[in-house]
């Protein structure tokens, strides 16, 4: 259960480090959210490796969405055979875990897990993980926490910066062009998001987005292009762990059910509990 709410927090963050050469300034109030895909509903199988040092734990991860409304997963482990250990449905105000081989329930309020995270946390911004958009919203006009933020060319990726204390959170756009880029579908990609703090510069968490694929016919045009591989990463003074996802198989219409029942075999704990 630890490594899985690991993951968990994992997925708020993103990057890669990319040398920073003589960077190009751009005027923010230039600079837009790239545009929202029009889906509604997405279906995903994802294979999973989770790599946290000193072993390799291979996973399933099948993944249910409603846009802005429900994230619903199940995660299975690969032992010669399919084995669900966990399952799990995030609605608008609480994610709810059930840790399977445990027999352990846990209901997890969002705004506890936000204001732990120092950053915004919720349906939205684990549905945006998964196709590609911006987990933070790191270049509006009006940031959360009061944050500063710039914007700039760096190794022809648009970098875009926030520092809300104590984070500092960059995003990067794959091929920008500084004067068309509402029109450049490569600006459209988000390829990497890393979230660090000054204090503990060794800490730090990244999320890259990678084999981008045009799925607009198969879709009717509910997404533009999808990001096959997802790669997060998580790095300490003591440890790096690193979970790799890549999609197998993706539907977009309507999702008839979001299977969710705990029983009395079933311990309900929280956080603070071991």
């Amino acid at each position: 259960m630890k490594y899985f709410l690991s993951l968990v927090t994992l997925l708020t963050a993103i990057s890669a480090q990319a040398q920073n050469n003589t960077p190009q300034n751009i005027e923010v109030n230039n600079n837009q959210l790239p545009k929202s895909n029009n889906w509604t509903y997405f279906t995903g199988r994802y294979d999973v490796n989770v790599n946290t040092g000193d072993q390799q734990i291979p996973a399933t991860l099948n993944l249910r969405m409603k846009r802005d409304s429900i994230v619903w997963f199940s995660v299975s482990a690969n032992m010669g055979i399919q084995i669900q250990v966990a399952k799990g449905i995030m609605l608008r105000d609480t994610l709810h875990i059930a840790d399977i081989y445990h027999k352990e329930y846990y209901a997890i309020p969002v705004a506890n897990a936000s204001q732990y995270l120092s950053i915004p946390l919720g349906v939205q911004q684990l549905q945006n993980l998964f196709v590609g958009q911006p987990l933070i919203d790191t270049f509006s006009a009006k940031p959360f926490n009061n944050s500063n933020y710039s914007a700039k060319l760096v190794d022809q990726l648009m970098c875009y910066t926030t520092i809300s204390q104590p984070l500092i959170i960059e995003s990067k756009f794959a091929q920008p062009n500084a004067e068309t880029k509402k029109e450049n579908e490569g600006y459209s990609q988000l390829r990497f998001t890393e979230i660090s703090t000054p204090n503990k510069p060794k800490d730090k968490a990244i999320l890259e987005h990678s084999q981008w694929l045009n799925v607009s016919s198969e879709s009717a045009d509910a997404f533009s292009f999808l990001p096959m591989g997802i790669k997060i990463t998580s790095t300490t003074a003591q440890q790096t762990a690193q979970v790799d996802l890549t999609l197998t198989t993706a539907r977009y219409d309507v999702i008839p059910s979001y299977p969710f029942k705990i029983d009395d075999s079933y311990k309900h704990k929280n956080l603070s509990q071991k």
